[in-house]
């Protein structure tokens, strides 16, 4: 007769730990933590992309910065052909759209050229759409890096144009920025003496 030896270890039935609470509730606040942070940044780059620059805003560029200051609306009188009552009084003559740039190189070690060429301004009715600049205190010049310039730009948009308009500004690398000026209409010649500012 055999003695069948059993052994303790294999009577030992299993012991099932109960599963770590507060590991779980930890696993939990981390999970929820970051879809949170996810969800937040989305909303700040959709609220971002969703925001037109406009007068005031300090506009980032691959140089640096680009910041529209001032926009106005100045009536220019007309000079030109043989002198008449209406010119001798200042009533012949168009609007002008100025305004007011500051731009700042932070990056670029080559420098930053400019030119009037660059700046355009953008009408919401009328023809053309597009009006180049007509002149600027910023022509030939070049921003080193870690200078600054205030300069100034304006444009003689058509009559017919007004509503919403906007500042494009094309830099060297292509990259188009675009700024709100607010509605500046000329579409109603003014007094010889009006004069209106737009200032955020």
């Amino acid at each position: 007769m055999t003695n069948k030896v059993i052994s303790r270890e294999t009577q030992r039935p299993t012991v099932r730990r109960a599963p770590n609470r507060s590991r779980i509730v930890t696993a939990l606040i981390v999970l929820l933590a970051v879809l949170g942070t996810v969800v937040a940044t989305w909303s700040i780059v959709g609220a971002r992309r969703g925001h037109v620059p406009t007068v005031g805003d300090r506009i980032g560029t691959d140089f640096g910065s680009i910041t529209v200051t001032r926009v106005s609306k100045t009536f220019v009188p007309d000079t030109q052909g043989p002198p008449t009552p209406a010119q001798h009084v200042g009533a012949n003559g168009s609007d002008q759209v100025q305004v007011w740039v500051s731009l700042r190189n932070t990056d670029d070690a080559n420098g930053v050229p400019l030119d009037p060429d660059q700046f355009t301004l953008v009408s919401e009715t009328g023809q053309p759409r597009k009006q180049p600049a007509a002149g600027s205190s910023l022509e030939n010049s070049s921003l080193h890096r870690g200078a600054s310039i205030d300069g100034q730009v304006w444009f003689d948009p058509p009559k017919a144009s007004g509503g919403q308009r906007w500042l494009e500004f094309t830099p060297p690398s292509g990259d188009v920025v675009r700024v709100s000026l607010g509605t500046v209409d000329t579409s109603t010649a003014p007094s010889p003496h009006e004069h209106s500012d737009h200032n955020n």
